[in-house]
């Protein structure tokens, strides 16, 4: 299962999707547009702004922007969390060593 990491534990937040190098669709509940994610910048972008990253809270900070661009409407999304390779993303990624240094203090 893909929303499950490698001790087969719930992934609950954006730092275990992370760490558990998954993808995050975003797909469009009412236009069926979808977008793939690396977890990754999506959680250094979050961490560096000091928002929570549990999924619920997460969805509430992205909205379709296809909908918004053509009936001026927010629609949220759903979240499915995958192993598919990721669109671009256009997030920055954390540099090497602060992400070398993520891992090492939670993967003991």
């Amino acid at each position: 299962m893909d929303d499950r990491d490698h001790l087969n534990r719930k992934l609950r937040t954006l730092m275990h999707c992370a760490l558990s190098h998954t993808t995050l669709r975003l797909s469009c509940r009412t236009c069926r547009h979808s977008v793939l994610y690396d977890a990754v910048p999506v959680w250094w972008h979050f961490h560096r702004k000091g928002i929570d990253d549990r999924i619920p809270e997460v969805l509430e900070h992205f909205y379709c922007t296809r909908c918004w661009r053509d009936r001026q409407t927010v629609s949220r999304p759903k979240l499915q969390i995958t192993r598919t390779m990721p669109d671009t993303c256009p997030l920055p990624y954390p540099d090497q060593q602060t992400w070398k240094n993520f891992m090492s203090r939670y993967r003991s």
